[in-house]
């Protein structure tokens, strides 16, 4: 392998390892496609970008993990993020206000913004 494809490659390889790093959290649902679909015409559920935005304002954290879940007609984005320092903090928030519900893990006090 001449030496220019060899750095290129090398290039490529690491643009590649910089894509997967970056990469969205795995967004589970377990709900029908269509039905979260709909929900989210029907103004049932807020998008994922908009639930993004509203975790980055509320949160200093980076999500890992998302699951959407329904039941009993109420839509709940669960969530797993991890903060600077590896704590695992895990937040429900009502899908349809973006609010958060419930919150647990280590070291909330330094996580949370406090919005004046």
């Amino acid at each position: 392998m001449k030496r220019k494809y060899r750095y290129s490659a090398l290039i490529g390889l690491a643009g590649l390892l910089a894509l997967a790093a970056n990469a969205a959290p795995p967004l589970e649902i377990e709900e029908d496609h269509d039905d979260v679909m709909e929900a989210v015409e029907q103004g049932l559920i807020q998008p994922f970008s908009s639930l993004q935005a509203k975790v980055s304002k509320d949160i200093d954290a980076r999500i890992i993990k998302v699951e959407l879940d329904e039941d009993d007609d109420v839509w709940i984005y669960e969530l797993k993020l991890i903060d600077a320092n590896n704590n695992i903090v895990k937040v429900e928030y009502e899908a349809k206000t973006l609010s958060i519900i419930e919150i647990k893990g280590r070291g909330l006090e330094h996580i949370l913004k406090v919005t004046k």
